[in-house]
């Protein structure tokens, strides 16, 4: 198993964690390799400019009181006295020791490396298996010959300043890293504790199909908008859900109520023999109950195919205004014997619909008015622009609808009273009429202002 699949069986929470505590990790490393430099250069820095300072000084009580190399002046013994820690030695022009500090005794003879130039150089050499810095400052002595003075010191000290930091450097890293993958671990877990809350409601809502997901996490996050999120889509495909049960309900008794019908029928014709009337009637019966299967099964089929749609109809435009009146004549003509249509319509109104579709939409709204207006009533259909959307309305003065039903008017197979369950019709003619609008990217609305009162149905397509 590689590293990779290894990683993408660990919890959110723990590979949260190691991300940010691999990344702090690379961060404080360089941080500290960077330190560690510094500070290694510094105290080497430090030791070249306490070696000059040293010599400095020697160098001052010389012009003060003048080297004698080869002599044994009175202040030979004090000029060459050091610093603890420091050597000092007094070289002639060819390396040969002329003075030398007392702090030479307790160490190791220390070989002479003169420089090449005669210009104050720094050199680093081992020293009794230690490590030294050695400072050579030349001068002229009294007899104008070039000599030398050696200033030396042990870098032991930085070395142990050093080891001493990387230690601490190192707990630094170890601790810190350590300690804030404990906290990023401890805040991980509980900025991921409402996920773990969403999961075990989402699992009990396999048991519980009415419930939601928790939305009270404490504070208003992403996790909160996305619960809210999840209960809207949950509450969209809930009654999403109920309204398929409720259409696969209706839509059985709306087959069934017409083949029991036929089956009635048939038995009682077939149980006696009857005469060529009472044989013909019957047939007649079973015609119409046939027809109104059939007209179900049709629209059921219209419905599917408008709802199968991926894409909005093609972009071919019809002048609406005349499509609509010559459906308005036609409803005229079938139904002289119904409500008076008043047509009212803009003419010039081109929208990119089907003629198909758009005889569709007025068909179902003309039959739906005529259905439920009396005689002696009214059924005016308008079509006018407004703003970007071509508007067909259809109002009527027939027995209207109350609020209630104005919620459930357009699902399949809805009929709001006794009254209007007993006219002819599927109960699928409104649905229709919507899912055709709602593939143009349209809506439809129906209003009114409560029993007995009329009603009005608006039809809105964009013009582009």
């Amino acid at each position: 198993m590689n590293l990779r699949a290894l990683i993408s069986r660990l919890s959110i929470s723990t590979r949260l964690t190691l991300w940010f505590g691999t990344s702090l990790l690379v961060l404080l490393a360089l941080f500290v390799a960077g330190l560690y430099v510094s500070v290694h250069l510094g105290l080497h820095d430090d030791l070249e400019a306490r070696l000059r300072e040293e010599a400095a000084a020697v160098q001052a009580h010389h012009e003060a009181h003048g080297f004698d190399l080869t002599g044994s002046s009175s202040t030979a013994s004090h000029e060459l006295q050091s610093t603890p820690g420091t050597f000092v030695r007094l070289l002639g022009p060819g390396g040969d020791v002329a003075r030398a500090s007392p702090s030479f005794q307790a160490r190791p003879p220390l070989s002479v490396e003169l420089p090449s130039s005669r210009t104050s150089t720094v050199k680093t050499r081992t020293w009794g298996g230690t490590s030294a810095q050695s400072l050579y400052v030349p001068f002229q002595n009294e007899s104008s010959a070039v000599a030398w003075m050696e200033v030396t010191k042990l870098q032991s000290p930085i070395h142990r300043q050093l080891h001493a930091l990387r230690g601490w450097l190192l707990l630094g890293i170890v601790g810190g890293v350590g300690i804030a993958m404990l906290g990023g671990y401890g805040l991980a877990r509980r900025a991921l504790r409402p996920v773990a809350a969403l999961t075990a409601a989402a699992n009990d809502m396999q048991d519980r199909p009415t419930g939601t997901l928790p939305t009270d996490f404490g504070v208003k996050d992403e996790l909160t908008d996305l619960a809210d999120t999840f209960n809207d889509l949950i509450g969209r495909l809930r009654d999403s859900l109920q309204r398929e049960r409720r259409f696969r309900a209706d839509a059985a008794h709306n087959m069934f109520t017409p083949l029991t019908a036929i089956q009635s029928e048939l038995d009682v014709t077939l149980r006696n023999p009857r005469s060529e009337t009472e044989y013909r009637e019957a047939l007649q019966v079973v015609q119409q109950h046939t027809e109104t299967l059939s007209s179900i099964l049709e629209e059921l089929m219209t419905l599917s195919r408008i709802e199968a749609r991926t894409d909005r109809p093609g972009p071919a435009r019809i002048d609406v205004s005349r499509q609509v009146e010559s459906r308005v004549r036609r409803a005229q003509q079938a139904h002289p014997e119904a409500a008076s249509i008043e047509w009212q319509g803009e003419a010039g109104l081109d929208a990119p619909v089907s003629p198909e579709d758009l005889d569709l939409v007025v068909d179902h709204l003309l039959d739906n008015a005529l259905k439920y207006t009396p005689r002696e009533g009214r059924v005016k259909v308008q079509v006018a622009q407004e703003k970007t959307d071509v508007v067909l309305r259809v109002s009527d003065s027939g027995i209207g609808f109350d609020t209630e039903a104005a919620d459930r008017i357009f699902e399949r197979f809805y009929r709001t009273g006794p009254a209007e369950q007993q006219a002819e019709g599927g109960g699928l003619g409104l649905p229709i009429v919507k899912a055709i609008a709602e593939s143009y990217g349209g809506t439809v609305t129906a209003w009114s202002s409560g029993q007995g009162e009329g009603s009005t149905f608006e039809v809105r397509v964009p013009l582009r």
